[in-house]
């Protein structure tokens, strides 16, 4: 562990000096403060990544950040789309439109279960949408989008260890306006946005946003003859705002449904421990991908595939309430929200015309969260935060299994009831030593209890059970680092952060004891990293760098046990890995109508230890690489522009490499689950008027029509490896407005 700390230290100090020698001197003396640097050429963007109003460039986090235009223009209409703008970053959802699985530099884990808390942490102004069904609705009428890559907590609501992807409501300023968009694609599919907003009266003011989004789907059911992958989404907003120069008050209601008639899936066979030729192959491919307990066959056209009916159902609903109270030179910070959420999914788990195995899962759950802090004023030489949070959810789901195809006619029922509540305590603060160091730190000590009552009956792997359970956990997370300045242009960063995700229950198909009401171990990060933030060549390059070592200890992993009967899944801890890598983002412009954005990461993950015990058996995953972690991404994306009559017409293409990777959590030693290396082409070609007003563009996505593999799952009771593809090329028109 020490030699490799030792080589990933001298590598990042190397990418440091490099990136700082390829500065020019007239560029490393320049004076750029945030007041002029919204006049440099390629401008810059404000978040709230450290609780403050901030240009990205001053943040001394791995971040990246997108405003709406950016959004629109890059087609990034669902939390899917995300990772297409965001290094390090995937995110997937196999079994429709619930419970995405979210993965940032490696750290994250797959599971099926309702009440798994994300590695990574999905805000929407400031409120966590913890319950895995609420995570998908609200990505519509947004200010901006911010990802922040490591692990957070000391100034976040939630903790988390892989990072925190925030979602920015557009609020009403006092004017009158109105603002949408529409699309129509390939597919039958369209879209519409719609943000109005208006003033009541001198310091209240009122916006509602909506959005419709559908499509018949990709995929098509020969043996239902309804198609898959198809989306029926709604979406709701209203606003108030109530804004003076003591208070600043945001109440919002939301609402979002969301219906789809299921995924589709090339169902490979594989070898069940009954009727492999040798034990080596149990799990290993069939030839033609037969299914050994039905004899079928799957279609070499993964677009046509014969399952049964999977609809999948969410319906979301909620409120929050941010204000800020000015006292003097301090800011005291409200943040009050509530989500109740709702969902069911059915699925065919053998991928096949036969009525062999279905289930159904479903879900109720609510929660509550209120965080309270002060914000010192960023004058002075010691800036600080300090707060509290609580949190709450109450859920209740399960899952019913029937298995017609193997002789039973009664179903399989396992349901859960899950209370979880949170306290946490926080404080963080910046000491400036002089105009160019600054130190920073903070910690927060949190509390986390959950309480759980589990019941399943007729099961068939073990006896029927009615147990319950509680269990507490106080743990800290923790971050410190120092700031250089070298120049008004330039940020150099080293941290050190310290993560923790509390412990969990498992409430997927259970079919091993040990299973019921133990929960898993909590699991931790340590992330050290260094980064580089730079703006040169009179503002004309913009480049951010990090280079980062992460120790991941006991992560909370499902995996599919061995033997005849396994489903899926089990959750362990799965030990130790270790993650390290560099990241790079930034802009260049090379006149004033050609831009090119540009980012890239390479990653090295290995499991340096995965526990055998449990109900693994004798699988042991160490010194294979973690999933969801491609060994290199790159993007780049240039723009042409032309200007004509009041505005201009563009070209944005965008290329996009990735590495080979593991799409799925857990190991198949077979490497059924390796994507290899591809690329991709997408881009846009439109016209915009020079105010912003409107914009017409095409755009296609995927245009050399790949496919790649995004997921894979391994279920040996229907002898069958899930494995799940993108999208085909994609292509459509975009038009929008605002008055």
């Amino acid at each position: 562990m020490a030699r490799h700390r030792s080589t990933f230290l001298r590598g990042v100090a190397t990418v440091l000096m490099c990136s700082s020698a390829s500065v020019p001197l007239r560029a490393q003396t320049q004076e750029t403060s945030a007041d002029t640097e919204a006049d440099a050429t390629l401008g810059y963007i404000v978040v709230t990544a450290q609780r403050r109003a901030q240009p990205l460039q001053r943040v001394p986090v791995a971040a990246t950040a997108l405003d709406s235009q950016a959004l629109q223009q890059k087609g990034v209409t669902s939390l899917l789309d995300v990772p297409k703008v965001a290094p390090s970053l995937d995110v997937t959802t196999p079994y429709g439109n619930n419970g995405p699985e979210i993965t940032m530099r490696g750290i994250g884990g797959g599971s099926f279960n309702k009440n798994t808390e994300s590695t990574v942490a999905t805000y929407l102004d400031e409120t966590v949408l913890n319950l895995s069904t609420a995570k998908l609705g609200q990505l519509f009428d947004l200010e901006r989008v911010e990802v922040l890559r490591g692990p957070q907590g000391t100034l976040y609501g939630k903790n988390s260890t892989g990072g925190a992807i925030n979602f920015i409501s557009k609020r009403p300023d006092g004017a009158t306006e109105a603002e949408g968009s529409l699309t129509a694609a390939r597919f039958g599919t369209y879209e519409a946005n719609l943000g109005v907003q208006a003033p009541l009266t001198d310091e209240l003011s009122v916006r509602v946003a909506a959005r419709r989004n559908y499509s018949d789907g990709y995929s098509f059911n020969t043996l239902t003859g309804r198609h898959l992958n198809d989306v029926d989404d709604w979406g709701g907003r209203v606003g108030l705002r109530y804004q003076n120069d003591k208070v600043d008050s945001y109440l919002k209601v939301f609402f979002d449904r969301s219906d789809t008639n299921g995924t589709a899936y090339y169902p490979q066979g594989v070898y069940r421990a009954n009727n492999a030729p040798s034990p080596s192959l149990v799990g290993a491919p069939t030839p033609n991908g037969i299914n050994v307990l039905t004899g079928y066959v799957p279609p070499s056209d993964i677009d046509v595939v014969a399952a049964q009916h999977s609809p999948s159902n969410i319906r979301n609903d909620g409120a929050s309430l941010n204000t800020d109270f000015y006292i003097g030179d301090l800011t005291l910070t409200s943040v009050t929200g509530y989500i109740h959420s709702q969902a069911d999914t059915r699925f065919d788990a053998d991928g096949s015309p036969f009525d062999i195995v279905h289930t159904l899962h479903f879900s109720k759950g609510e929660q509550f969260t209120q965080e309270v802090r002060l914000t010192s004023s960023e004058q002075g030489a010691f800036t600080w935060i300090v707060g509290g949070a609580f949190f709450y959810q109450k859920q209740d789901g399960g899952v019913q299994v029937s298995f017609p195809g193997l002789g039973r006619t009664v179903p399989v029922l396992q349901t859960f009831e899950e209370k979880t509540t949170s306290f946490a305590g926080f404080v963080d603060g910046t000491y400036k030593l002089s105009d160019r160091f600054e130190l920073f730190s903070g910690v927060r000590a949190t509390t986390d209890k959950k309480e759980i009552h589990q019941i399943g009956v007729g099961n068939f792997a073990l006896a029927d059970y009615d147990a319950s359970d509680s269990e507490q956990w106080t743990k800290p997370s923790y971050r410190a680092g120092v700031n250089f300045k070298p120049t008004d242009a330039t940020l150099l960063y080293a941290s050190y952060n310290h993560g923790y995700r509390s412990g969990a229950y498992d409430v997927g198909f259970i079919t091993n004891p040990a299973q019921i009401a133990d929960p898993v171990n909590p699991e931790y990060v340590d992330n050290y990293e260094v980064g580089l933030k730079t703006n040169a060549f009179d503002n004309h390059l913009r480049v951010s760098t990090a280079a980062f070592y992460m120790e991941y200890e006991d992560q909370q992993l499902a995996v599919t046990p061995p033997g005849v009967g396994s489903l899926c899944c089990s959750l362990v801890n799965a030990g130790k890995a270790r993650v390290y890598g560099l990241e790079v983002e930034g802009a260049a412009r090379f006149s004033e109508n050609f831009d090119v954005n540009f980012s890239g990461t390479v990653l090295d993950t290995k499991y340096l230890e995965f526990k055998p015990d449990g109900p693994t058996g004798a699988r042991d995953f160490a010194g294979y690489e973690l999933g969801r972690a491609p060994e290199y991404e790159l993007s780049l994306e240039p723009e042409f522009r032309y200007p004509l009559a009041a505005g201009e017409i563009f070209f944005a293409p965008e290329f996009q490499f990735t590495g080979k990777q593991r799409v799925q959590t857990t190991v198949d030693r077979f490497g059924e689950d390796i994507q290899p290396a591809y690329n991709l082409i997408n881009g846009q070609l439109g016209y915009r008027d020079a105010d912003g007003r409107y914009s017409a563009f095409l755009f296609v996505q995927n245009a050399t029509d790949k496919r790649v593999l995004t997921y894979f799952a391994n279920t040996g009771a229907t002898a069958v490896n899930q494995t799940f593809y993108s999208a085909p090329r994609t292509y459509g028109v975009t038009l929008t407005g605002r008055f």
